[in-house]
């Protein structure tokens, strides 16, 4: 899923992860930046912050269904 602020300014992509039912990869874009940060969240987080910033105004702009190879206990400790 891809959500766009109200201003256009900052857009958060959610990606599934391959051979992960758990886990979701976040990368998070400012307007002029490539990607600002990335982390693997779990998908309780992950729609806690999708009903967040939908009630803020962020619109749905895509959805992302190709998975991406990351792993999601990396920098675990």
């Amino acid at each position: 899923m891809q959500l766009t602020s109200t201003t256009g300014t900052m857009v958060v992509d959610y990606f599934p992860i391959e051979g992960s039912t758990q886990f979701l990869y976040k990368v998070l874009k400012f307007q002029g930046v490539d990607t600002m940060s990335t982390k693997c969240i779990t998908k309780k987080d992950f729609e806690y912050e999708m009903k967040e910033r939908i009630g803020l105004g962020y619109e749905v702009t895509g959805f992302n269904t190709e998975a991406v190879s990351v792993n999601p206990m990396n920098g675990a400790t």
